[in-house]
């Protein structure tokens, strides 16, 4: 049983355009998307468009149960590259015909944005009229605007050339960001859950909202994608947040907010920001925190506020770190946990194998120090790892670099042999499958036709492959056309820092490094 709460109710008849924002993933991770709530919540204040939710695996919306083909506009968010499977099995399942160059004038216009189809959306490239590369508030109302003067999208496709951050294979285009935060949508009337079902119960409860403290980070890891596509960090002013979550309880009702962003501890009023919100009677949930800003003043006030759990990032060892750009020293990350564990602070752990010219004796020398780490907390039986292959991502210093199904497995295995307690880590094949679909161009659209029918030596066949042709020095990326800011010179001279641990200094603490962002 799920009850909605502040779910935008219109008569479909007094409308121009009717919107379907689709979801390819399950009802809590939908509802987990900050910027779900934001596509939502700005087209509805259009009092000539109608955007209404689906949400995989239906093919219906949630507010009228009207079929997606009925839709003018139907727009997928992309979070998430496996979602690309369940975009195609919605489509097919919706009576739209799978391949653009198949729809007819009275089809629905199809689009796509979000992270994935921002970085890279070749291989969905024949099943999207278009993409929206970038943040959405920036695009959506013209995007609207030019949809409702024609009666064939298709036909007058370039129209939509004209707004900045639209794509079309063939066509280079620039990645659109909200440059000052005060510009930034900002959803109040956010939707509510209530559920006893936990398969429903969004990632930070049923009884919390999201409150957007930023966007963007400067810290420079080599390996995240959203850290280099989404430069420079750009803040929410405080008083504006303080207001937006008093005004934001009113609406929801709850009193558990969850501070959202790439970087949010890096805020430069971050002890501030959560002292505040204590005050006011907020309990505070925060995403990853970065070992580096994280004050004992911090964790206090969290713990004050109801936090019960801290997620903090290591990665992998010392030596492993520096040439990923993340230089956090062990002594920092041992002061963290039991800085955490004195104040019956439970503490999850992210850790990534793969990493570059990572060695045997490198993941001997990560399972001693997680065992040094975890022997702190043992009898409060508060640290949980969870481990992850590095995968490569388009527009990061490591996106030349391949992807060893093989060399993993021994390496899972060694790891999780030697550590000899429990813990969490992705699926290799999914891994391999994701890597594959981050890093294919246009041919892979072929292949993602028969959907879920694929088989993993399809998908492996297809890793080496990429790895094979990644060797080749005159390589063409498959997302060349797309721009996000930082350009290819700064991404080499970054993937050569990786051989030798060099480490490339954060911009907001010394002078600029000419990555291209700020240009």
């Amino acid at each position: 049983m799920i009850e909605e709460y502040n779910t935008v109710i219109k008569n479909p008849r007094k409308v121009i355009t009717r919107y379907a924002s689709c979801y390819p993933n399950i009802y809590r991770v939908a509802m987990s998307s900050l910027g779900y709530h934001i596509i939502y919540d700005f087209l509805n204040e259009r009092e000539d468009i109608y955007c209404e939710r689906v949400i995989y695996p239906q093919t219906k919306s949630i507010e009228t149960r009207t079929p997606l083909a009925e839709f003018d506009i139907v727009g997928f968010t992309l979070q998430f590259e496996q979602d690309y499977l369940n975009m195609i099995d919605m489509l097919k399942r919706s009576g739209i015909p799978l391949l653009s160059k198949d729809r007819k004038p009275h089809h629905p216009l199809v689009i796509a944005g979000g992270p994935c189809a921002a970085s890279n959306p070749l291989p969905i490239s024949n099943f999207v009229d278009f993409f929206a590369v970038g943040d959405g508030e920036l695009m959506l109302d013209e995007i609207v605007n030019i949809r409702q003067d024609t009666n064939n999208p298709r036909a007058d496709i370039f129209d939509f050339l004209e707004i900045p951050g639209i794509y079309i294979p063939g066509q280079r285009v620039k990645l659109q960001n909200v440059k000052n935060m005060k510009d930034a949508h900002r959803p109040i009337y956010q939707i509510v859950t209530k559920t006893d079902n936990p398969k429903f119960t969004p990632a930070f409860g049923d009884d919390a909202f999201l409150l957007e403290v930023s966007r963007g980070c400067s810290r420079g890891c080599r390996f995240c994608m959203s850290g280099c596509m989404y430069r420079p960090r750009r803040e929410v002013k405080m008083e504006t947040l303080i207001d937006t979550a008093i005004k934001t309880r009113q609406v929801t009702g709850h009193n558990k907010v969850a501070l959202i962003g790439e970087a949010v501890s890096d805020y430069s009023r971050i002890e501030d920001l959560c002292s505040i919100l204590s005050e006011e009677g907020f309990q505070i949930a925060t995403p990853s925190l970065r070992v580096e800003s994280v004050s004992d003043e911090l964790l206090e006030i969290l713990k004050q506020s109801g936090l019960k759990t801290i997620t903090i990032a290591p990665e992998t060892i010392q030596s492993q770190r520096w040439k990923l750009n993340k230089p956090m020293t062990d002594h920092q990350i041992h002061h963290t946990i039991d800085r955490a564990i004195n104040l019956k602070l439970k503490i999850k752990m992210y850790l990534l194998l793969g990493t570059p010219q990572e060695s045997k004796e490198d993941i001997l020398e990560l399972v001693n120090f997680l065992r040094g780490i975890t022997s702190r907390g043992v009898r409060y039986n508060t640290i949980k790892t969870s481990v992850n292959p590095l995968i490569p991502k388009p527009h990061t210093p490591l996106q030349w670099m391949g992807f060893d199904y093989d060399d993993l497995f021994d390496k899972f295995k060694k790891y999780s042999v030697r550590l000899k307690y429990s813990h969490k880590q992705e699926n290799l094949k999914k891994a391999t499958m994701q890597y594959v679909l981050t890093n294919s161009g246009g041919e892979l659209n072929k292949l993602l036709r028969i959907g879920d029918r694929i088989q993993f030596r399809d998908w492996y066949k297809l890793a080496a492959n990429i790895n094979k042709i990644k060797q080749n020095e005159e390589y063409t990326l498959p997302w060349h056309e797309i721009d996000v800011g930082i350009s290819n010179r700064f991404l080499k001279n970054e993937y050569e820092k990786v051989k030798t641990g060099q480490i490339t200094p954060w911009c907001e603490e010394g002078a600029c490094n000419g990555c291209g962002a700020c240009r």
